[in-house]
C-alpha cells in the first residue's frame, strides 16, 4: 500500500505540473484521433485520469476512468474536483474484463501500458463491445523487449527482483504466443504483448491497427486502432 501512495502522489504532482503548464500531449491527442468526433472517452486503467484531461477538460466530452485501485480513483476524484473542477469526469470501480457499460457507448477508448495485467481475451472483447463503429481505440503495451530490458538491467547490478520479474512474464508471454492461451496462475499473472498477437486478438471483434501513435516506442508501443 505504500509502494502505492508513493506511486500515486508522485503521478498527481507530475499531472499537476502538466496542468499548470498546459503539457498533457493534447496536441498528440488530437494528431492520433484525426477528424473523429469524440463525445464520450472512456480510459481503462485510468490511474488518477491524467489520460482524460485532453479531450474531457480542454475539448468538453465527457469522460470516464475506470481502475481496480481504490486509492487511484479517490485521488483522481480528489484532483478533478480540486483543478478541473469544470470537466464532465466520472471514475467508476471496475475490471475490463466486465465493463459496466451498454455496447457501443464511446467514441474513443484509451489504454495504457494495463492490458499486460489483464486477462487479454476478454478485456479486448470488452472494449471492442463499448466503442461506437468507426470509433478509435488507442492501445500501449509492454513488448517482449521491456522485459528483457528489465531482466538485463537487474542481472547488470546484481538485483534479483528485476531478473525473476522479467524471466516470469517472458515465460508467461512466450507460453501466450505459442499456445493462444495466456497463463494466468499466481507467479504468471501478467504477460507481454506483440503486434502479432494483437492483430489476432483485434481481428475477433472487428478492431484493425491503422497506425503506431506519435508518441510510441519499440519497448512500449503504441497504435492507433479502428472499429469496423
Amino acid at each position: 500500500m505504500f509502494e502505492d501512495e508513493e506511486y500515486y502522489l508522485a503521478v498527481r504532482d507530475n499531472f499537476l505540473r502538466d496542468v499548470r503548464l498546459a503539457q498533457t500531449g493534447v496536441d498528440n491527442t488530437l494528431k492520433d484521433l484525426g477528424a473523429l468526433s469524440v463525445s464520450r472517452v472512456l480510459d481503462v486503467g485510468c490511474g488518477i485520469g491524467q489520460e482524460l484531461f485532453p479531450l474531457a477538460a480542454q475539448k468538453g466530452a465527457y469522460g470516464v476512468g475506470i481502475d481496480l485501485s481504490t486509492l487511484g480513483l479517490r485521488m483522481g476524484r480528489e484532483f478533478y474536483a480540486a483543478h478541473l473542477p469544470e470537466a464532465r469526469v466520472e471514475f467508476i470501480s471496475a475490471g475490463a474484463e466486465s465493463l459496466p457499460f451498454a455496447s457501443e457507448s464511446f467514441d474513443l477508448i484509451h489504454c495504457g501500458l494495463a492490458l499486460p495485467y489483464m486477462r487479454n481475451t476478454q478485456a479486448i472483447a470488452e472494449m471492442a463491445r463499448v466503442l461506437r463503429p468507426g470509433g478509435i481505440f488507442l492501445l500501449r503495451i509492454h513488448h517482449a523487449r521491456y522485459y528483457f530490458q528489465r531482466l538485463w538491467q537487474g542481472l547488470s547490478s546484481g538485483q534479483l527482483l528485476p531478473v525473476i520479474h522479467g524471466g516470469r512474464v517472458l515465460t508467461a508471454g512466450t507460453l501466450y504466443h505459442l499456445t493462444r492461451r495466456q497463463p494466468r496462475s499466481k507467479i504468471l499473472n501478467e504477460t507481454y504483448q506483440t503486434r502479432w498477437l494483437l492483430k489476432r486478438e483485434l481481428n475477433k471483434h472487428g478492431l484493425a491497427i491503422e497506425r503506431e501513435q506519435t508518441n510510441t516506442n519499440q519497448i512500449t508501443p503504441a497504435f492507433v486502432i479502428r472499429k469496423k
